[in-house]
């Protein structure tokens, strides 16, 4: 498929859904309320396996012995040219006694190990998503964060695009430009996802404006003992954080917002 072009998140609100179904989950949301900071998952951390991922075109033996080649160069600047002419002697041999079969898998491997550190912080479009409730909020017991797509970190949300798996050859410079990270399969479109992308070495926890969160949701489901908690919590936060709570509408049959 043609390389896609990332672009901009543009609705004016971007929601999480999260569960409180563990402590862990509860001590998590008083860090983003009270500390004002994200997690940021780690891509084996997503639920989608591809996610993040795309696949590497199958290569050539001359093309693979190529590659590898140029990377040598790439990674060994202090190699003399004798030695370098010798090292790639070696990686042709190995590719034609290997097979560029078996040299692709190990290639995979390594490209998705180097991609697990980047990290990634997913959002939604809107607040009434049923099937997001049941499923990331644990059956509408858990809570929506409301953020405003606005400031110096959402100018990089970016809208993700639905298509069949990204296939990229890496011995092209132009493909290998991260579009993958905003490419899901077509079948988790209902999530109307906007996301962040944190590259590697930064860490996964990221300190955000207190203005940047909007306000929480809470799920209609929430148990007592957490609303009231929650409540409190947004309640001390400076600056205050609004709370509503998500209301089923029977007639309507839809997500409305209410105290």
């Amino acid at each position: 498929m043609e390389i896609p072009v990332p672009h901009k998140a543009t609705v004016p609100r971007l929601y999480k859904y999260s569960s409180l179904q563990s402590d862990e989950h509860v001590a998590r949301l008083r860090v983003i309320i009270q500390d004002h900071e994200l997690y940021f998952p780690s891509l084996p951390q997503l639920n989608d396996p591809t996610d993040g991922r795309p696949r590497l075109a199958p290569l050539s033996e001359e093309k693979m012995a190529d590659f590898l080649c140029d990377k040598l160069a790439e990674r060994s600047p202090h190699l003399s040219e004798t030695e370098l002419r010798h090292e790639e002697d070696v990686i042709h041999i190995n590719v034609r006694h290997h097979g560029a079969v078996t040299l692709q898998r190990s290639i995979v491997e390594l490209f998705n190990k180097e991609l697990e550190g980047y990290r990634i912080y997913s959002m939604s479009k809107r607040y009434d998503n049923f099937s997001l409730w049941a499923k990331y909020a644990g059956d509408h017991s858990g809570y929506c964060l409301e953020f405003a797509n606005d400031g110096p970190l959402f100018q990089h949300a970016k809208d993700v695009i639905y298509a069949e798996t990204l296939q990229v050859d890496i011995t092209i410079r132009e493909q290998m430009n991260g579009s993958w990270f905003v490419c899901k399969r077509p079948e988790w479109s209902n999530e109307e996802e906007a996301r962040l992308i944190l590259p590697r070495g930064k860490g996964s926890k990221l300190k955000v404006e207190p203005s940047w969160l909007r306000r929480l949701i809470l799920g209609r489901n929430i148990s007592s003992s957490n609303e009231q908690t929650i409540r409190e919590w947004a309640w001390q936060r400076e600056p205050e954080l609004a709370v509503v709570k998500a209301h089923y509408d029977p007639t309507d049959q839809k997500i409305v917002l209410g105290p």
